[in-house]
């Protein structure tokens, strides 16, 4: 038996190296090709993308679309699977821009709208990786042709498709489970590696709309960029996706959405007497990273039924709900899965006047069947309703009651900036038993006016409110406020920072701090992670230093990645540390720096009170390191400055001192 098991070993490894070694490379070109060339040499590519439709391709095989080529109304829908270490390969070949695949042309005026199918699908297929396309699937018209953005978020439909007669059952990339196990090898039910990267996906007209129910012939929230799904099949089948990975893509101009993961059967819950079911069917090893997804007409991702392998990070959204309401980012379904590093703004869905709203505005939700779900690291500015919409209820239809079931816990906000978010900021909406909102920043300028903290007093909720600094420069009158529900809420709100106006309502806290946190310098944040957000970092004389609650599962690292201890009492708010400057600080208005920004090297320091004697002056990046300090005599209140070292565009903190006295400020330099 020994003999012959070795034997079987043998052929089967002669077998699967003969196979790889047989890989084929296939070359499509839409201007120089022709479908009569065998397809296998960069001298004899093929024309069309449809060549390879009716082929089956295997492991370590490459299909390579030619830089500069279009094509119009063709799909890329072939057949096969590549195998671990060896997956089939869909890339680029060539210079110039990237090959084009456009889903609507002359030949099929309304585009590639065949259901459950997109520009690019796969169906059943496996270890699979698609690099460096761009695509797009819009009605090519007399106006689209001219300005392809004139027909998109221009409505949803008024039953009679005058509204917008264009919307359509479309999507970039569609990659579609349906009964994948066989009955012999249940394990053949789990979709493995398909990777997108680099993609350019954009102009997809889809359809607008926020049910559920099909209009212009689409399901809106199917319709898209990119869609991941189990589609409907057999109660028996368990078909499931793992080490999916969506990185440094572009999504721009998508009806409905940016991006989303779905099991279109799913009707389970990551918890309570589902939890066996949803495991069979979960989504394992996600990883969407590094993408770039703008002017979307609901949503910019939606991330349904991952489990704690599941990551969401450095991705950029903004330009969202342009068509109808929606909060940018959220999950569904979902257990632990992690998101961070993420920025998220200028979501218009209170403000946009195609189906204006005041609902899912926000940059992060925990909606539908959400448990243990982290949003950490992140930045949210400018959106129509701040940072996080708690929604995380098992679902409306089995939970009307306003009560939250048991399992209903653990959604956190930690450590992320929200800088000048409009509408409820912190919004406690569906019935939840549990939410950890602790060591944020809320930074409000006058002129706004957010509810900081809103609940829905229809539902009953459970949530703790630890170490977070709201510091709010709006009107007393008309500027931010909170709205409490009046029962059913258990609120623990404790050591956080409430600085500058106090509306009414403001939340009692036994260890509430009302004085200036002293940040290094607040409001800078500009769009992009970057150092004008070490702002929010603080002084060493601030009172958020060493004053917070102690949370020891704390996720171990705060806004900046220094580390936060399980073990000792933390700051308030997203710095970790001792402070960046010791100072006893003069305010700011007793000098006056210009000009400011400056575009040469050099400015002036003018004092607006009688000072001689000479003054030390140092000039520091926001995260403190020193780059530049001078002694220099002020001569009638004057100083000039003219540094020997060049000074590179950026923000900076500037700090005079003399005597005992520091005075800090801010120098811009263009």
């Amino acid at each position: 038996m020994k003999r012959i098991s070795f034997i079987n070993i043998v052929c089967f490894l002669v077998f699967f190296i003969t196979n790889i070694s047989f890989a084929t490379t296939y070359y499509i070109d839409s201007l120089n090709g022709a479908d009569t060339n065998n397809g296998t040499s960069l001298s004899t590519p093929w024309k069309n993308v449809t060549k390879i439709n009716a082929m089956t391709f295997s492991a370590n095989d490459q299909i390579l679309l030619k830089c500069g080529s279009v094509w119009y109304g063709q799909q890329l829908k072939f057949s096969g699977s590549g195998l671990a270490n060896f997956p089939i390969i869909v890339d680029q070949y060539g210079t110039g821009a990237k090959p084009i695949l456009n889903g609507s042309g002359p030949t099929k005026p309304l585009g590639i709208t065949t259901a459950d199918q997109g520009v690019v699908y796969l169906y059943n297929q496996d270890y699979i990786e698609i690099r460096n396309l761009e695509i797009t699937n819009y009605p090519i018209t007399t106006e689209s042709t001219a300005n392809p953005n004139s027909i998109f978020f221009i409505g949803i439909s008024d039953g009679t498709l005058t509204n917008n007669p264009l919307g359509a059952d479309r999507r970039g990339v569609m990659i579609a489970l349906k009964d994948k196990a066989t009955t012999t090898n249940t394990a053949s039910s789990v979709c493995n590696h398909i990777y997108l990267r680099n993609l350019y996906i954009h102009h997809i007209k889809g359809q607008l709309g926020n049910g559920s129910t099909a209009v212009n012939g689409a399901i809106p929230k199917k319709t898209g960029g990119i869609y991941l799904a189990v589609l409907n099949e057999g109660t028996t089948s368990n078909s499931r996706f793992n080490d999916i990975l969506i990185d440094g893509c572009e999504l721009a101009y998508c009806e409905n959405i940016g991006l989303a993961f779905d099991n279109e059967d799913n009707v389970f819950y990551p918890g309570g007497n589902e939890l066996v079911s949803w495991t069979a069917r979960k989504y394992t090893n996600i990883k969407v990273s590094n993408n770039t997804i703008h002017h979307i007409g609901k949503n910019a991702m939606i991330i349904r039924c991952t489990d704690e392998t599941g990551l969401i990070e450095h991705n950029v959204c903004y330009e969202t709900a342009l068509g109808t309401t929606g909060n940018t980012m959220f999950s569904a379904k979902a257990k632990g899965t992690v998101f961070q590093y993420n920025e998220g703004y200028y979501n218009r869905a209170a403000t946009q006047t195609v189906d204006p709203g005041n609902i899912d505005g926000s940059m992060y939700d925990p909606d539908f069947g959400s448990v243990g779900v982290i949003f950490q690291y992140s930045y949210s500015h400018d959106n129509s309703h701040g940072i996080y919409w708690g929604c995380n209820a098992r679902s409306t239809s089995n939970n009307t009651s306003g009560v939250p079931d048991p399992e209903d816990v653990g959604c956190t906000l930690r450590y992320c900036i929200s800088q000048n978010d409009r509408g409820g900021i912190v919004y406690f909406n569906y019935a939840s038993a549990g939410n950890e909102i602790y060591n944020n920043v809320f930074y409000i300028k006058a002129g706004i006016s957010p509810t900081i903290i809103k609940e829905n007093s229809g539902n009953q909720h459970t949530y703790r409110f630890y170490n977070n600094i709201i510091y709010n420069l709006s009107n007393i009158s008309s500027g931010a406020s909170y709205s409490f529900g009046s029962s059913g809420q258990t609120r623990d709100i404790k050591n956080n920072i409430f600085y500058g106006i106090h509306p009414t309502g403001e939340p009692q806290d036994p260890a509430k701090l009302t004085s200036d946190p002293k940040f290094v310098n607040p409001g800078l944040g500009i769009i992009g992670i970057t150092s004008a957000l070490d702002g929010y970092k603080l002084l060493p004389s601030s009172p958020a230093i060493g004053s917070g609650k102690l949370i020891t599962a704390n996720g171990g690292f705060d806004f900046y990645g220094s580390v936060v201890s399980a073990t000792a009492v933390p700051n308030r708010g997203v710095y970790e540390g001792p402070g960046l400057l010791s100072s006893t600080i003069w305010e700011d208005k007793l000098i006056a720096i210009y000009p400011n920004p400056i575009k040469e090297n050099k400015f002036n320091i003018f004092f607006n009170n009688s000072v001689n004697g000479t003054v030390m002056i140092e000039l520091f990046t926001l995260s403190g390191q020193l780059i530049y300090k001078t002694n220099n005599e002020i001569v009638d209140n004057n100083l000039e400055i003219q540094p020997d070292i060049k000074i590179n565009s950026g923000v900076y903190l500037i700090r005079i001192e003399k005597e005992d006295s520091i005075i800090n400020s801010k120098l811009v330099v263009e």
